[in-house]
Order: structure tokens, then C-alpha cells, then sequence
């Protein structure tokens, strides 16, 4: 009983930051790119992104995408260089193609955008991002 009660308490709690991740991942989106319906690629599969509706596009390849989501930085294909790339890791930011990253630390959501990397593709964030943006 005590197992059954413990595995019903973690999935609850996962769910409740896989909706969060989803809903953090939906507005970094829209407000990135700042269109209708933007059209993502995700590179490796995002759980919380595959798990809940959200306010855009997944497309199956590079050539379509708004914008790239990376899961992992090994093996991205070629036909994204120029696109916007958004990482899931910190370390997804040693990438300098990479304009910024989410990824949860000591259980808690960072998001985390470098100054820099988006003048060079001519994104200007709303002011509800100025505390997430940094210079390099």
C-alpha cells in the first residue's frame, strides 16, 4: 500500500512539472519567435512538449521550423545551422548558436538568455524576460 501511495505522489508531482515545462516552453516560444502558430523542431523528444497541447507547431524537420528546440546538442542536422536554436541544458549554452536554454536546476525551472546571441538574430524579448537575459 505504502509503494502504491509513494508512486501516486511522484507521478503527480512529475505531471505538475511536466505542465509547467510545457507551459514555460510555450511562452519562451512565442515570445522568441513572435509570430502566429510558429513552427518548431524538436531535436530528441521533450516529454512535457509531446504530453501537452501548446500554442504552436511541431514540425518534422529543420527547413520548416521557426525555431529548434534542443534536447541534446550531438548530431544536429545540418539543415538547422541559421535557425533559432533554444537549448534544454546549461551546457547546451557553450554552443554559441545557441540563444539560450531552460532546464531545471535543484528542482527548480531556469531560463536563461545571452544578450549577444539574440542581437545577432534580431530578437528583442518583451520586458518579462529582462531578469533572464544576460551578457556572456
Amino acid at each position: 500500500m505504502k509503494i502504491f501511495l509513494i508512486l501516486i505522489l511522484v507521478s503527480t508531482i512529475y505531471a505538475d512539472d511536466s505542465k509547467l515545462e510545457s507551459v514555460i516552453f510555450d511562452k519562451i516560444i512565442n515570445v522568441v519567435v513572435q509570430k502566429i502558430d510558429p513552427k518548431i523542431y524538436i531535436h530528441e523528444k521533450i516529454e512535457s512538449i509531446d504530453t501537452y497541447k501548446s500554442n504552436f507547431n511541431i514540425v518534422a524537420n529543420c527547413e520548416e521550423a521557426d525555431m529548434v528546440i534542443l534536447s541534446t546538442i550531438k548530431d544536429i542536422p545540418s539543415t538547422c545551422k541559421g535557425k533559432i536554436l533554444f537549448g534544454t541544458r546549461y551546457s547546451h549554452l557553450k554552443n554559441e548558436e545557441v540563444i539560450g536554454a531552460f532546464f531545471w536546476m535543484k528542482g527548480r525551472p531556469n531560463i536563461l538568455f545571452y544578450q549577444e546571441r539574440l542581437n545577432q538574430k534580431n530578437i528583442k524579448l518583451d520586458s518579462s524576460f529582462d531578469k533572464y537575459v544576460e551578457d556572456e
